[in-house]
């Protein structure tokens, strides 16, 4: 129980390091790998209907909850108000109902249904599903594209003029023959190691630290530090509780809220490594397993903005996880990576780092402005130093002592 304590109580901390928005995947993300490991029961007490997921993946499995439904962990878990510690034993009312909403799920996907469900299916991040909407007075705009619609399918527009979504027209059926094909993932790394200064200079820059600061979704503004060296990475944001600190050292993960210090396995160990973002673009062929490109896209970055054309990497950086690397078509430079994880009862998390406002550091191109977005965080972050090459001491990525 201790384990589940600690990561109720990084929660927060946490979720400052993730990114991302739900948006519709162009491909299906990768299947569920079979369970390796304990399972939860073998590690966990009172275990009553998740048996058959993994223990290192509880916690995946609570945080996807927590996003499907809107809740947070002190909602279905009573919390001790003396010591802030959880007593994961005790039942509420809610965590009963949730028991039996995830033996609602599991019957489904076990059934000969035709189709597989999650908790998003019905929730969508709410705790009562929206149900079905009012239906709303058609639009001008809307009822004359029901018209012509309605004539491209009887044979022709009125006027005889071609109506928009017949055959051959952008969006009609016959579109899809003239799409272009995928282009070389070597062009479009060459481009991205291209636009960002080259691999000599790449090369030179082995650490680097960042400071700036971070606005999140509430509107608050706080000081953050990056430090990278390699692999590890150690970002510090000092918020008015004081400083959170998440490290990875390039093989584990930890954090440290006050003088609270503990490890940041599986899902939030993948977390804190994403994020370093040093070698990236010299390290994309390791990185990821599987890559693969796509048909050149568009991408709008922001509502109301103009969209742009980019190309597309997709690879697998964990076992269970897809992700998705835009890069600018004409710049060459990435300004999008989309992470989706797969978790147990055929959910999904997805999140997005956005880079923008790239400055040229000691030769190399680097983002000024970060955006990352989740299903519980949307944080920017805004670059105003960056030393490269600056001497970052190895301890700096130790865990300390408790």
């Amino acid at each position: 129980m201790k384990s589940l304590r600690f990561a109720a109580a990084f929660t927060a901390a946490s979720l400052v390091l993730a990114a991302s928005v739900t948006t519709r995947a162009q491909q299906a993300p990768p299947a569920q790998t079979a369970p390796v490991g304990p399972l939860a029961p073998e590690k966990y007490m009172d275990i009553q209907v998740l048996k058959d997921v993994p223990a290192d993946q509880l916690d995946l499995t609570m945080q996807y909850f927590m996003a499907a439904t809107g809740f947070t962990c002190g909602q279905c878990h009573v919390r001790d108000q003396a010591t802030g510690a959880f007593t994961f034993m005790a039942d509420t009312r809610l965590k009963t109902t949730a028991r039996q909403m995830i033996q609602l799920v599991q019957t489904v996907n076990a059934g000969s249904f035709g189709a597989r469900i999650n908790c998003a299916t019905c929730h969508q991040g709410r705790n009562q599903p929206a149900g079905l909407q009012p239906a709303q007075m058609f639009t001008a705009d809307q009822l004359a594209a029901m018209a012509a619609q309605q004539a491209a399918r009887q044979g022709g527009a009125p006027g005889g003029a071609g109506a928009a979504g017949a055959a051959g027209a952008p969006g009609g059926r016959g579109a899809g023959a003239n799409q272009t094909p995928a282009p070389p993932i070597d062009d479009v790394l060459n481009k991205y190691i291209t636009a960002i200064g080259g691999q000599a200079a790449i090369d030179k820059q082995n650490s680097r630290v960042m400071s700036g600061t971070l606005v999140n979704r509430s509107g608050q503004s706080m000081p953050f530090t990056i430090e990278e060296k390699g692999a590890k990475i150690r970002e510090s944001i000092t918020t008015p509780q004081g400083t959170n600190v998440s490290v990875y050292d390039g093989t584990a993960a930890w954090a440290q809220a006050g003088e609270t210090i503990g490890d940041l396995p599986g899902f939030r160990m993948q977390q804190a490594s994403r994020l370093n973002d040093l070698r990236r673009a010299a390290e994309i062929r390791t990185r990821y397993q599987n890559l693969t490109a796509a048909r050149p896209t568009r991408l709008t970055l922001t509502p109301g903005a103009a969209p742009i054309d980019v190309n597309l990497l997709q690879g697998a950086p964990f076992a269970g996880v897809t992700e998705r690397l835009y890069f600018d078509a004409n710049s060459g430079l990435l300004i999008r990576r989309q992470i989706i994880t797969r978790t147990p009862l055929n959910g999904t998390l997805t999140e997005i780092i956005d880079y923008s406002d790239y400055k040229d550091v000691a030769g190399v191109k680097i983002p000024f402005t970060i955006k990352r977005n989740n299903w519980n965080s949307l944080d920017v972050l805004t670059v105003v130093d960056v030393k490269p090459n600056a001497s970052v001491d190895d301890a700096r990525f130790v865990k300390p002592a408790k």
